[in-house]
C-alpha cells in the first residue's frame, strides 16, 4: 500500500512530565481511540491492557485527571462503574503519508497495546515485514496487514536486500520488526549491508521503550516497580536504591539486563551480564528480561 496516509499525534510538553504509570496509561488511551475507536475505557480495561497494578493505575489516574489530560465520566446504566478517556484538546493530529524506504521498528515493551499510532500505520502500509524470535505475533497480527510476513532468523542479508530494493524501489515500503535491547547483534548483519546497498532511506521508529521508562522511573523518584509480559518473557522494571540489592527476580531466567544510573546530573545506560555485585552508592533503574518458567526446557 505504497503512500497510505496517516495520522501523526503530537501531544503537549505535558505529557513529558508525568510519571512512568501515567504515560504508559497516556499510551493505551491514545492506542483505544486512534486505533481500536473506543472513545472510553474502563478501570479494568487498563489493568488488563497495561499490566501495571490496580494500585499504580489508580495513582496515575488521579495523576492524570489532577493535569487536565483525561476526562472521567460515571456511567450509572452500568453499575455505576467510571470511565476514562483522553481529553481530545489534549491530541493534534497532522495528516501525513507513509513514505518509501525501509523502517526498522522497535517493538520496545512489544504490547499490542503499547503500540504508536505511527508504527501502526507502517506495518500496514508495508509491502513486506521482516521479523525476529522475540516479535510476538499477536502485536504483527493487531494491525491485521495484508503484507508478506517474514521471519528474519534464516533470511540471508543479500536476499533481504534484493527484495526490499525491489519494494522501495517501486515507491513501497518495507519494514523490520524487532527488539532493540534483544536482537541488535542479529539486527547488525543486516544493517551493514543495508547501509552498503543504497537501496533507500533507513527510517527508525520505535513503540514505549524499556529503557524509556527505566529513565522516566529513576528521574521521577517513584519506587514502584513495572512487570509486563509479552508471550514467553517478562519485562521488569526496578528501582533499587544506594546500598540496596535488587529483589525477587529469578537469576536462572535472565536473559538481558540493563542499569540505568544517576550519577549526579547525567544518566549512564549500560548492559551487564549477571546481577552479582551490584551494590552501589548511584540511584539507579534496573530493565531485567526472564524467560518465563512454563517456556523453559529442562
Amino acid at each position: 500500500m505504497p503512500g497510505e496516509e496517516g495520522r501523526k499525534i503530537d501531544l503537549p510538553h505535558k505529557f513529558m512530565e508525568l510519571s512512568p504509570s501515567a504515560r504508559i496509561i497516556t499510551s493505551y488511551l491514545q492506542f483505544e481511540s486512534m486505533i481500536n475507536g473506543r472513545e472510553y475505557v474502563t478501570f479494568n480495561d487498563i489493568v488488563e491492557n497495561t499490566g501495571l497494578s490496580q494500585r499504580a493505575v489508580r495513582g496515575a489516574l488521579g495523576e492524570l485527571k489532577a493535569k487536565g489530560i483525561i476526562e472521567v465520566i460515571l456511567d450509572v446504566s452500568r453499575g455505576r462503574r467510571y470511565l476514562y478517556r483522553l481529553i481530545p484538546s489534549n491530541i493534534s493530529i497532522v495528516e501525513e503519508q507513509v513514505e518509501s524506504g525501509l523502517y526498522l521498528i522497535d517493538i520496545g515493551l512489544g504490547l499490542p497495546s503499547m503500540m504508536s499510532f505511527r508504527v501502526y500505520r507502517v506495518i500496514r502500509a508495508s509491502t513486506i515485514v521482516y521479523y525476529t524470535s522475540h516479535v510476538p505475533q499477536s502485536f504483527l497480527e493487531y494491525t491485521k496487514c495484508t503484507c508478506a510476513l517474514l521471519p528474519l532468523e534464516g533470511t540471508k542479508p543479500g536476499q533481504l536486500v534484493f527484495l526490499a530494493g525491489k519494494v522501495i524501489s517501486s515507491g513501497g515500503s518495507a519494514a523490520i520488526v524487532y527488539d532493540q535491547l534483544l536482537d541488535w547483534e542479529l539486527l547488525d548483519q543486516y544493517i551493514k549491508l543495508i547501509k552498503e546497498s543504497g537501496i533507500g532511506p533507513i527510517r527508525p521508529l520505535s513503540s514505549v521503550s524499556p529503557l524509556t521508562l527505566g529513565i522516566q522511573l529513576l528521574m521521577s523518584g517513584s519506587n514502584e516497580t513495572l512487570t509486563f509480559r509479552r508471550s514467553n518473557i517478562s519485562i521488569k522494571l526496578i528501582r533499587v536504591n544506594p546500598g540496596n540489592e535488587v529483589r525477587n527476580v529469578n537469576k536462572s531466567l535472565l536473559l538481558k539486563v540493563f542499569e540505568i544510573r544517576r550519577i549526579n546530573e547525567l544518566v549512564e545506560i549500560r548492559q551487564l551480564s549477571n546481577l552479582n555485585n551490584l551494590s552501589s552508592d548511584y540511584e539507579r533503574v534496573m530493565v531485567i528480561y526472564e524467560l518465563l518458567p512454563e517456556y523453559t526446557v529442562g
